[in-house]
């Protein structure tokens, strides 16, 4: 069976490839500057609907998510290697996530996120819509629904990890033949596979 290389399965160095990744994938993607249609909900409208959608909250914890997520995995790429982290490693993979969490809400602060979406939403939503959003999200049945989200998230991710768990043997097996096939000299002229 083909191994990935300390490198590549160190928890750490995995922990920050996967944020990075992230990070690099949330600013990766374009945002392309339209006019707004004339019936475009404002600012302040996108911002009231943020707010009763309880938007601010969703997406600290789908960042919280995230870096669960990405300890999990790193955890799991320690037990598939046969490494188990001693209490020294896993307090320092606890800082880290810790410390890169801090970093991620610092560089990467949630209002300048939603600023950035807001024009989204100007697009895809009429001023009359928006209003009936927020209506609902208001009303009892919204409130509860709005209220519930980060709980479910929560509960959502523990109801995958063991598909994931169950995943990762496959996963990683196909990752090191790709890692593999990558790193591997090509073929000499003539040769055959």
């Amino acid at each position: 069976m083909l191994r990935l290389t300390s490198e590549v399965t160190n928890p750490m160095k995995f922990c920050k490839a996967g944020l990075l990744f992230f990070i690099l994938f949330v600013l990766a993607i374009p945002a392309p500057a339209q006019q707004l249609p004339p019936n475009a909900p404002s600012r302040e409208q996108v911002m009231e609907l943020f707010e009763s959608i309880q938007l601010r909250r969703t997406m600290e914890a789908s960042q919280e998510a995230a870096m669960q997520s990405v300890a999990a995995v790193s955890q799991q790429i320690s037990r598939q290697s046969g490494r188990t982290p001693d209490l020294q490693t896993q307090l320092q993979m606890e800082s880290l996530m810790k410390g890169l969490m801090e970093d991620v809400r610092a560089v990467l602060p949630t209002d300048a996120m939603l600023e950035a979406i807001v024009p989204i939403y100007q697009r895809r939503f009429t001023s009359d819509e928006i209003n009936a959003i927020i209506a609902f999200q208001t009303s009892p049945v919204g409130k509860k629904m709005t209220g519930l989200q980060p709980a479910m998230m929560q509960e959502t991710i523990q109801a995958l990890r063991p598909l994931q768990e169950k995943a990762m043997p496959e996963l990683m097996k196909r990752l090191n033949e790709r890692v593999q096939k990558l790193i591997s000299p090509p073929p000499a002229d003539g040769a055959r596979d």
